[in-house]
């Protein structure tokens, strides 16, 4: 059980070290309002990435790939992005840091699940484990509890040092800092857009 958990671990950090648009919605948040955003982020990636998990157990074939449900999720996430990405752009923001209220912690995991859940790329991923699991490593249902829960660990962990690491950040931002990351981070949101759409 032990060694599961390894696995399941690494797997997590794997996963939640590559980049994406969860990672720079984290970056960008955490500058922006604080580590407490980047961490409810997480919590959004984290239901998101359960919910995948539950459907990939149980269901393998739910999204297959070229269906026309993949069709629409893919649509979904795309235009999902490409609006995030172009309020970006339109952003004016100052180098003034309000403390999250509690009406914003909804929003914020709302942020992290959407991101993560209407990427089909998560799915597929997820989908990817599970079949290794049950197929050639041939899990139990609790082995794969374990694994699971250990990877989701990880990735929690991960992406709140990052959130972490970026309000460090705070103190050296300026208001063209500022301009110039909404900029780039709307710019890579609608090129993740174009690329969900088109391939």
């Amino acid at each position: 059980m032990f060694e599961i958990g390894i696995y399941g671990f690494l797997t997590g950090m794997v996963m939640s070290v590559m980049l994406g648009t969860v990672f720079f919605a984290l970056v960008q948040n955490s500058i922006d309002y604080g580590f407490r955003t980047g961490v409810f982020i997480s919590l959004g990636v984290i239901s998101s990435d359960i919910l995948l998990i539950f459907l990939s157990w149980f269901n393998a074939e739910l999204i297959p790939e070229g269906s026309k449900t993949d069709f629409i999720v893919r649509l979904c996430g795309a235009v999902f992005l490409l609006l995030y990405g172009i309020s970006n752009l339109l952003r004016k923001d100052s180098a003034a840091y309000p403390k999250t209220e509690k009406k914003q912690l909804l929003k914020f995991i709302s942020m992290g699940f959407l991101l993560n859940i209407l990427n089909p790329g998560n799915y597929i991923g997820w989908l990817a484990v599970t079949t290794q699991l049950k197929t050639v490593a041939k899990y139990e249902a609790s082995e794969a509890t374990i694994y699971f829960s250990c990877a989701l660990s990880a990735i929690f962990l991960m992406e709140t040092l990052i959130a972490l690491s970026a309000s460090f950040l705070k103190p050296y931002i300026t208001d063209q800092f500022l301009r110039w990351v909404n900029r780039l981070i709307g710019f890579l949101f609608i090129a993740f857009a174009i690329a969900l759409f088109f391939y």
